[in-house]
């Protein structure tokens, strides 16, 4: 897995340092993306049209992350893996980056345990965009040259796997929230009338 992990990232970050607009792309959003991620959920929280059903899928990813970094740090008193500036030579290293274990990719993490739950949750024609972005940063990631392909694949993993949990446990839990509402009208009538 190592060798194919390694052909992978020089296949991606190969192309880096050689187009001044591609890097300033992926520049930005390997740094500022979570900066524009918060300024679209402010945005979403207070100007949608559905106001309720947007603020509680806002509540919803913010949940979703908190879940999968959780599940993020456990998996990383397990498994840790450099960063490819670390163990490898000939890296376009783009940004500073602090040396850390690099399993998995915290932006990649973000983006896709919040753009999931936006994914699963609205129903609108753009919805596919929102894991369109999250791609887009985990490659910026790699781009730049501060993770490498299994780690922004990890943090994808655990995102989405994080927003599927959330997202199941949120339609049970109001499954569960109605039936003990109907045991309660049924077994004390006259506190709820």
């Amino acid at each position: 897995m190592s060798g194919l992990d390694t052909r992978l990232f020089f296949a991606m970050n190969q192309f880096a340092g050689q187009n001044c607009w591609l890097d300033g792309f992926f520049i930005f959003m390997a740094q500022y993306s979570p900066i524009i991620l918060a300024i679209f959920l402010v945005w979403q929280y207070f100007t949608r049209k559905q106001l309720i059903q947007t603020r509680k899928t806002i509540w919803l990813s913010l949940l979703s992350f908190v879940v999968a970094e959780a599940a993020a740090k456990v998996m990383g008193l397990f498994y840790s893996h450099p960063q490819p500036f670390v163990r490898l030579t000939g890296v376009h290293l783009l940004i500073p980056h602090a040396v850390d274990n690099a399993f998995p990719s915290d932006h990649s993490l973000l983006f896709f345990s919040i753009m999931g739950i936006f994914c699963l949750v609205k129903k609108e024609q753009y919805r596919w965009t929102y894991l369109l972005i999250a791609t887009v940063v985990a490659i910026s990631r790699i781009w730049v040259g501060v993770h490498s392909p299994i780690d922004a694949l990890g943090g994808a993993i655990i995102g989405i796997t994080s927003a599927y949990l959330v997202r199941w446990l949120n339609i049970r839990l109001k499954k569960v929230s109605i039936w003990t509402s109907r045991l309660s009208l049924y077994f004390f009538p006259h506190r709820f009338r």
